[in-house]
């Protein structure tokens, strides 16, 4: 379940959109919204997976340099064999994949360390070509795997191929995993990552709802409001203030949300985007709602 404060911080951010949109939805790019709105849980996210990959991956070029070897020592025996120039042909099909992973994840790495970056947008294509690849070498490996028995004259290099591809397949299973975070939910190595990815999934839903819920109502919200201020009109309130108070009110008489916990979202939210001077004024306005 996402963070409620969390859904009130990007719901209030998307009413103030919306407010100085001159209050149309019509003309209003909400997938726009959402991508500068929540570029820094994306980044969050991009880097989460990056470390989640690196830590999966933290064997792999022990691997991949046996891997290696063996496919050397395979193709060595076997390359005068014309009857084995498929399977030649396979075994270095492998060997080419794995070494492009090993490339790529030493570029997702870089990328990782690279402090001249704006943004973390090439992490996040960098960390697909390694997820991509490691599917793909997984999938080689296990396509080979039955064609090896096929030569029974060379299995004192086979044998020792196939324990080299099998254990480079488990650890490209694990990689590619990663490509599907939620499915390893209760691992404690994935929690930052799950975290993230619950909160890039659960986050524009829940405060979509909310924000559109009180646009709907913002006449009553406002002739509401309007009735709890004295000798002071609502054009006059900040704009950041005003928003504030309608979810506070929509919160207060729709959720039916205790007063005590209205008033210290309201005020957090207030500290965070309007400044400390009104939250005793937004304290003062919600506190004669819940009299009234």
């Amino acid at each position: 379940m996402v963070n409620k404060s969390k859904v009130r911080q990007s719901a209030l951010n998307l009413i103030y959109a919306v407010e100085a949109n001159g209050g149309e939805l019509n003309n209003f790019d909400l997938n726009l919204f959402w991508r500068i709105s929540q570029e820094k849980e994306t980044d969050h996210y991009r880097v989460a997976l990056c470390k989640a990959i690196v830590h999966v991956a933290r064997a792999s070029a022990d691997s991949a340099r046996l891997l290696a070897t063996r496919v050397e020592a395979a193709v060595e025996a076997m390359q005068a064999d014309m009857t084995a120039g498929r399977l030649l042909a396979d075994i270095e099909r492998v060997q080419k994949r794995s070494a492009e992973f090993e490339s790529a994840l030493a570029a997702m790495r870089y990328c990782a360390k690279d402090k001249r970056q704006d943004t973390t947008d090439q992490l996040e294509l960098c960390c697909k070509d390694v997820l991509n690849l490691a599917v793909a070498v997984e999938g080689l490996g296990h396509d080979l795997l039955p064609t090896l028995p096929d030569f029974p004259m060379y299995r004192s290099v086979l044998e020792p191929l196939k324990s080299a591809v099998l254990r480079r397949a488990r650890l490209m299973a694990a990689v590619g995993a990663l490509r599907d975070p939620l499915k390893l939910e209760g691992q404690q190595e994935f929690v930052g990552l799950v975290r993230c990815v619950r909160l890039l999934q659960e986050l524009r839903p829940e405060a979509e709802k909310l924000a559109m819920a009180i646009l709907e109502r913002k006449p009553l919200l406002e002739a509401r409001l309007a009735a709890l201020l004295q000798n002071y009109s609502t054009a006059r309130l900040d704009v950041v203030d005003r928003c504030i108070l309608y979810i506070a009110l929509y919160e207060l008489e729709v959720n039916k949300l205790d007063t005590p916990i209205v008033v210290s979202e309201a005020n957090a939210l207030a500290d965070a985007y309007s400044g400390g001077k009104s939250a005793p004024f937004i304290h003062g306005i919600i506190s004669a709602a819940a009299k009234s």
